[in-house]
């Protein structure tokens, strides 16, 4: 029996691919997050080398191996795919698991190095992972259950990431000197995954006969322009890498904003407070993917954008504020579902199947780009704040010399320093009166690079202000040393919060010179909530690519603007402004127009200037709209523009059927009626606007069958 896709979340096959996906992404960021720790406390990398270094390390094979994944995904079976990247992932966490052992019970210098290289395999673990996951969706499920579907595994995926950077926080903080644990747990949940990847059914392969590529670097380019010569595919591959560059541009913030605390952020701390931005995104996502309605709701990720906009700003505002912090980073995590799940909704049911996998891969290639480009940004503008005096530098002031007889410290603070001076006495913080201050609440001792017992030592004294006061620091550092100025960070953290607002919000007027149609489709959605609900038929007979016609019985705004938010692709309506009513949504009409509605006077336009203009979208590859009704004039008019178009080209012509809405709503109804938007297939050539009628009026039996 050939494989179908199911008509229901509760496939056998999908249940298997959401387990093996979280556990999967859980345990990328748990060796993202444990080996970072690992590395900066046996000296293997500093805190600032490791904060730039990670992101490389993990998305630079996204970049060396998309053109191998894509033709992996597009060649076999994504179920092979899935399957054998599971196994290996047991493979890598034994890997790490060595090193961890290696680094915590014999104290060997290759072992944070094994468990680095750990980070680097899991990278490319995810290269081929991802885009059999996302090329598989369209194949194990049916179009109107991928919205919804996108919707928990994207809540379940970036649930999956912020508790596996949580985790590998708290499990390093808990099992220091015994990081082998750490090893263990992962090793295991890779066998879990890997078990539950067999759960997924067998499925063909995409493209069987496709050959291996000669020039690696040709697919991508070949990929990269088809994507970016599309409307759909460059919107939301341009969306899903600018997310990427955010969450990583997001994550270094974070970890500087911990370092600037009084007292200094933990590494479980620090992974608490990023890991609330789980709760937000378990609820945004599955919201998105429920409002979706059973197709792409574009008009979702403007609203997200603005919510993730408006919460970095008050951040920015509210930064010495855990609590404001703590309920933004939630926010955050909301509004990121409305803007991720349409985008990955659309580039899967977009991309051609024959390439979807291909596709799918390159999208990671330009993920790879937004990801490094974030820390290559971060490092710029820290370099920069640091230049221009946004983070002014303080001299420590050495106050004594000796041998480090016991140094303690909790959570940043000095607990114990003793240190052996030359003429045998001891400085003890308990006991010296010269550094009674050691004994305020803020008095903090450097954690980085302490030097070990028995080492001749210099011990360095400074204040920094942090969060309105002023706190004192000591350095303890070998005596050979000398002091490096100390940055204080903590007025940079603040702007880098509007930074990356800032940064969202050119993302959005990019995106909207994509799709002019942008806000106007949330207004729409927006206006639609109580009124009605709307569900589309025939998405699959909707081109992915190239100039269509689509023939509507809607002559009326009203009308128009739910067709339009039926599709995902932008169209040009042409609307006679004799059909319309005389009390109009303003404001919507005013987006329309801007955003490239044509309003044709009736018996007044001119007809070669109106076919001109639509002849224009048509050349751009996108979609024109024009009503056929039964105002003769209209029809008349309609018929010169159709004959004008045909002048050298094949038209594609698609019937669409709107059933509604109505202006009058039940009050006592328990729930909104439902609109119906019918999408026909492709008409063969027609020269008679009846027979265009005909078809579209044909498609209203679907409603009366229902």
């Amino acid at each position: 029996m050939l494989f179908q896709p199911a008509n229901t979340l509760k496939s056998r096959t999908f249940i298997g691919l959401l387990v093996a996906q979280f556990l999967a992404a859980f345990n990328d960021q748990a060796i993202h997050a444990s080996a970072m720790f690992f590395a900066i406390h046996h000296k293997t990398l500093t805190q600032a080398d490791a904060i730039s270094l990670m992101p490389i390390l993990f998305y630079a094979p996204w970049a060396i191996f998309c053109t191998l994944a894509g033709y992996m995904a597009d060649r076999f079976s994504k179920r092979q795919a899935l399957v054998f990247w599971k196994v290996a992932e047991v493979g890598i966490t034994l890997v790490a698991l060595t090193g961890f052992y290696l680094g915590s019970v014999h104290g060997s210098r290759i072992g944070p190095w094994l468990v680095l290289s750990a980070v680097f395999l899991m990278g490319m673990h995810s290269a081929f992972f991802v885009p059999a996951k996302y090329g598989a969706m369209p194949e194990i499920l049916q179009p109107h259950l991928l919205s919804r579907a996108n919707g928990l595994l994207e809540s379940l995926s970036f649930l999956a990431v912020i508790l596996g950077t949580v985790s590998g926080g708290v499990l390093y903080f808990r099992c220091q000197e015994r990081e082998w644990i750490i090893g263990l747990v992962l090793l295991s949940l890779a066998l879990v995954g890997a078990g539950a990847s067999f759960l997924i059914e067998r499925m063909p392969a995409a493209n069987p006969t496709r050959p291996f590529p000669k020039n690696l670097f040709k697919p991508l380019f070949t990929n990269l322009k088809t994507m970016l010569s599309s409307r759909q595919l460059a919107l939301a591959v341009l969306a899903i890498a600018f997310f990427t560059f955010v969450v990583a541009f997001m994550r270094g913030t974070m970890y500087m904003h911990g370092e600037t605390r009084n007292p200094r952020w933990t590494e479980q701390h620090t992974s608490f407070v990023v890991g609330v931005v789980a709760l937000g995104i378990g609820l945004g996502s599955p919201l998105a993917g429920l409002l979706s309605g059973g197709k792409v709701e574009l008009g979702l990720v403007p609203l997200g954008a603005i919510g993730m906009i408006s919460s970095l700003a008050i951040i920015s505002v509210t930064l010495n504020s855990e609590g404001w912090l703590i309920g933004c980073l939630v926010g955050i995590g909301f509004f990121t579902g409305f803007y991720i799940v349409p985008m990955y909704t659309l580039l899967q049911h977009r991309a051609p199947k024959a390439t979807k996998g291909d596709l799918l891969a390159s999208s990671n290639f330009i993920n790879v780009i937004g990801a490094i480009g974030a820390s290559v940004l971060f490092k710029l503008l820290v370099s920069l704040a640091s230049w221009t005096g946004v983070t002014q530098s303080v001299q420590p002031v050495e106050v004594m010399r000796g041998t480090l007889y016991n140094l303690e410290f909790e959570s940043g603070h000095l607990a114990l320093m003793d240190v052996l001076r030359p003429d045998g006495s001891h400085w003890i913080t308990e006991r010296d009166p010269g550094i009674r201050e050691l004994e305020s609440e803020g008095a903090l001792v450097e954690e980085d690079d302490n030097p070990d017992q028995g080492t001749e030592v210099a011990v360095g004294h400074y204040e920094l202000p942090r969060q309105g006061k002023e706190v004192v620091y000591f350095k303890v550092q070998p005596a050979d040393y000398p002091f490096a100025p100390v940055a204080n960070n903590e007025p940079l953290t603040r702007y880098l919060f509007w930074g990356a607002g800032t940064l969202t919000l050119l993302s959005v007027i990019a995106l909207r010179r994509l799709l002019p149609d942008f806000f106007l489709r949330s207004l729409i959605w927006l206006r639609s909530l109580g009124r009605y609900r709307l569900q589309v038929v025939g998405t699959t007979n909707l081109p992915s690519f190239g100039p269509a016609v689509l023939v509507t019985n809607c002559p009326v705004f009203e009308r128009a603007l739910i067709v339009l938010s039926a599709t995902d692709r932008y169209a040009r309506f042409f609307m006679w402004r004799s059909q319309q009513p005389t009390m109009k949504p303003w404001v919507a009409w005013r987006m329309a127009r801007n955003s490239g509605l044509v309003v044709v006077e009736n018996g007044k336009a001119d007809m070669s200037e109106i076919a001109r203009r639509a002849r224009k979208s048509l050349d751009r590859g996108d979609l024109v709209a024009l009503p056929v009704t039964g105002d003769e004039l209209a029809n008349a008019q309609v018929q010169a523009i159709l004959t004008e178009l045909q002048v050298g080209r094949v038209l594609t012509l698609l019937p669409v059927y709107c059933n509604g809405p109505t202006r009058k709503i039940d009050s006592q109804a328990s729930r909104a009626p439902v609109v119906r938007v019918v999408i026909g297939e492709a008409l063969p050539p027609c020269n008679s606007v009846l027979d265009l009628r005909a078809a579209v009026e044909a498609l209203s039996k679907n409603e009366d069958e229902d």
